[in-house]
Parts: C-alpha cells; structure tokens; sequence
C-alpha cells in the first residue's frame, strides 16, 4: 500500500513538473520577450476557452528581461503575454525604478505597467506616490491622473495631473499644482519639475510664498537648489514694504537681488514713492533700488499732493545702519508739481532731512517765477514744499511784458514757499534788482535799476509786493526807452521758458 502511494505521488508531481516546465518554456524561455515564471509556492495551469491560464499563489517571482516583479498572487494568459499581481506588488526595472501597489496589470508585448492601489514609484531622486498609476517601461515614461505626491528631498510637490519622463528626469503637472519647500509654497497651474537640475518651470498663473517675500507670474523659472528664478507675463515681486512689476525679471532669492525689464514698476510704501522705468536692479541686503531708461518717480505727499521726477537713472535706497534713507536722480531731471516745476542734471533727496538738493545747472519754476543758481536746496515740511536755497550766481526771472523781465540776482539767496508760490526771498551779497514800476495796471512809471549787497522781497500769488533794500542801496528810475535792451539784462541772464518741464505720461 505505502509503495502504490509513492507511486501514485510521484507520477502525480512528475505531471505538474511537466507542465509547469511547459509553461515556463511558452511563457518565459522561448521568445525571449514572454514573461518568465521564477518561483511561487503554488502553481495551477487552468484552459478557460482558448486562454491558457497560469495561476500563481504565494511569494510570486516574475520576469522580463530587467524587470522583476514580485506579489501575493498572480494570473498570467500566456496568449496575450498580461500578468495580472495582487497584493504587495513591486516591480524593480533595471535597478533602478521600483514600483508597487495593490494590483498590477501588466502588458508583456508593449511592457506597459498599470498600477492601482496606493501606488508608489521610487528612483534615485524622488519618490511618487498616487492611487493609480501607468507606466512604460521601455520608454520610461509614466503617468497619474487622480492625484500623486512627490518627495525629492527636501521638495514635495502635488497635483491632479502628473507625466513622468524619467530618461529626461522630469515631471509634467498640470491641475492644482502645489510645490512646498522648507522656505517657500509654490502654487501653479502647470508645472515642469526637472529632478536632477531641480529646477521648476512654470505656465499659467502661478504664486510663491515665503517669509521674505511672495511673487505672482504665468511664465518663468525657478531652480529650486539655488534659488535663482526668471518670471515674465505680469510678474510682479513682493518683499517687505516693496512691489516690484515687470514685464520679466531675474531673481536671486539667496543673495536678495532682483532684475526686470521692460515696463518697470516699484512701489516703496516707506517712502510712498512709485518708480518706473525699462530696467532694473535692486538688492536686499543693501536696500538699494536702480531704475534707469526713461525712468519716472512719483513722490506721494501730503493732502493728496504729488511730486513727479522724471530722470535717466533713478536710485532709492532705504535705511540701512547709518546709510541715510533717500532718492537720487542723474542725467535729464525734471520735477514737476502743481504751480511749481524744476530741471537739472542730478538730484538728492534724504528723507531723514527732508532736503531735496539739485545740481548742475538747476532751474526751477514758481508760479510766474523762474529761478535759477549752481545749487538749489529745497526743503519739504510736513509732505510740502515750504523753502529753498540758491547758492551761488542765484537768480529770478519774471516777464513782465514783451521783452522786458523784473530781475533779481544775488551771490546766495533763500526764500519760502505758500502752495507751491514765492512768499519770500532774502539775498545775501552782490544783490542787484531790476524792476519795473507801474502807474497802474496798465501803464509804466519807469524802470528801477537797483545795486544792493542785502535784499528782502515780499510776494503775494506770486507777484512782488514789496521789496527792502537793506545795505547801501543804489537805485536809479530809468524812463523806458532810456536803457539799451543790454542794459535791461544783468549779468547772467537767460530766459528758459521753453525747458519749462510738464507733467509726461508716467508709464514708459
């Protein structure tokens, strides 16, 4: 009996053996693109139709040329060359992508692998985690279409729609897309993420967050490892008390410097002041911002007021330590203000002092006046202009009628300002005065030539008033028609009415 059992036993093992050694021959040893059966602990070969099918039970071991795959359990039709794992699947290709899940559907002719059930994808620079997920393993390339995760150190990055191109190292998303970092959260509509350069590439409007700044765009870059970034399409920069607007520009979140080009806009609301321009720079850590290529500024003032500067080259720089807070302008300045204007050829404004300083031949226009000296000091007070300095060869101008001009000139000279209108003017030294006096509005007595060393003048809306020669003045009334037109202009005279700045449009 114990021999006829033996027997029996080892006919029935030499059957399975045969044909489990078929199976392994038409499905994995023959054409060398079948899958190959490497070891389960259960083995049934069923023939449902004309499907010839392998089921497999227990610490399945599969294989296709590179790629391995292991599960629970298994079904293979060697007809259509598909495997179908259940429970802990993993396949490992090439050594180098594992992935796994709770089922795989697995296609041997086009080794196309679709995987569902807390699907995961691991290479040597990210982890992918989705509830579904295709891939092409001869291509290398796979794709989620219900949400995925990745982890790339210290990256994560979600969205609804993600491609995967692992011979290039890059992921496609689309939907949602939300990158996060210990520094910054990015938000995106559509996302190009390379895993080696670490770089992000952005489409759509997209959002980055951190503590230092926030920045809006719908086109650019942003290589995440050193934190250089390029945004163009309605980019604009936030970073503290400061927005920055450009049609593109460059940033370099670690060292803090930003460029743009192209339909510049800075707000500083310290300073309250907008800057425009076609390009520039500015830096973090030295608080400096430059604008230049028809650069504009528009100071916010008290009650509403504007003071708009137009200039080559704009800087404002912010207080840092014992650098002064303020505003320079270089080459081609002209401000402009209501009932008050100005030209030079470099300006400064510090707001600790509230002194504006203009340079290089300034000009400045008052109501009907136009004054002029080498140097001008203007004084803001409470967001208004309220007083200035001439120094040196100062001047005032006003046309009285045809080509005759009232005329004070003096060594140095200061005066005040009410609603933007000569009030006062004191010279002091070298002071000379022209000025006609009238019998009324219409009819002249004479011209005053006057030579005084010390002057005060008195304005009202502009208009002199009254007028105190203070150290031994020598005047003389000369008729009309008495003096020679040369004798009617003292020494340094120019009439620049027609470089009389406007009010331009500000955007450039």
């Amino acid at each position: 009996m114990r021999k006829f059992k033996l027997k029996f036993f080892l006919v029935l093992f030499s059957l399975v053996l045969g044909k489990l050694s078929f199976a392994q021959s038409s499905i994995g040893t023959a054409p060398k693109d079948k899958v190959e059966i490497l070891g389960a602990q259960n083995f049934e070969y069923l023939k449902t139709g004309d499907r010839n099918v392998s089921k497999l039970i227990g610490n399945v071991k599969l294989k296709q040329q590179q790629t391995y795959m292991y599960c629970d359990s298994a079904l293979i039709y060697e007809t259509e060359n598909l495997v179908e794992a259940f429970s802990n699947v993993r396949i490992n290709h090439n050594d180098s992508v594992t992935i796994t899940g709770n089922y795989l559907l697995y296609n041997g002719n086009t080794k196309t692998a679709f995987i569902n059930g807390q699907a995961k994808m691991v290479d040597k620079s990210m982890t992918l985690s989705t509830e579904q997920l295709d891939y092409d393993l001869t291509n290398q390339y796979g794709y989620y279409t219900q949400g995925g995760k990745i982890i790339s150190k210290e990256n994560t990055l979600t969205s609804m729609l993600g491609y995967y191109y692992a011979r290039k190292n890059e992921f496609f998303f689309k939907n949602d897309v939300v990158l996060t970092n210990p520094e910054y959260t990015m938000n995106s509509d559509t996302l190009l993420y390379n895993t080696l350069t670490k770089t992000a590439f952005f489409f759509g409007s997209t959002k980055m967050v951190s503590k230092k700044d926030q920045i809006l765009c719908e086109n650019g870059w942003y290589n995440t490892q050193t934190d250089q970034s390029q945004f163009s399409k309605n980019a604009i920069i936030f970073t503290d008390k400061k927005m920055l607007q450009a049609d593109s520009m460059y940033y370099d979140r670690k060292n803090q410097l930003g460029k743009a080009f192209r339909r510049i806009h800075v707000y500083d609301s310290i300073q309250k002041v907008h800057l425009y321009g076609n390009a520039g720079i500015s830096n973090g850590k030295t608080k400096i911002t430059y604008v230049n290529g028809n650069s504009a500024a528009i100071k916010i003032l008290d009650q509403g007021d504007s003071l708009f500067l137009y200039a080559d080259t704009l800087l404002v720089s912010e207080k840092l330590k014992k650098q002064k807070q303020l505003m320079k302008a270089y080459h081609k300045v002209r401000v402009v203000k209501k009932d008050f204007q100005a030209i030079c050829d470099s300006l400064v404004y510090e707001q600790s002092d509230s002194i504006m300083r203009m340079f290089h031949g300034p000009v400045m226009w008052s109501g009907v006046n136009q004054i002029f000296s080498d140097t001008i000091f203007f004084y803001i007070t409470n967001g208004k202009l309220d007083s200035f300095n001439l120094l040196s060869d100062a001047m005032i101008i006003s046309k009285e009628r045809g080509e005759h001009f009232n005329q004070i000139k003096g060594r140095d000279m200061s005066g005040t300002l009410d609603s933007n209108q000569l009030k006062e003017i004191f010279v002091s030294g070298n002071g000379q005065n022209i000025f006609y006096a009238k019998e009324d509005s219409l009819n002249y007595i004479g011209v005053n030539v006057i030579d005084c060393s010390n002057m005060h003048f008195r304005f009202i809306k502009g208009q002199m008033d009254k007028a105190a020669f203070i150290t031994a003045p020598d005047a003389t009334l000369y008729p009309l028609d008495e003096l020679k037109p040369d004798q009617l202009r003292l020494k340094g005279f120019k009439w620049l009415e027609s470089k009389r700045p406007q009010r331009v449009q500000i955007q450039p």
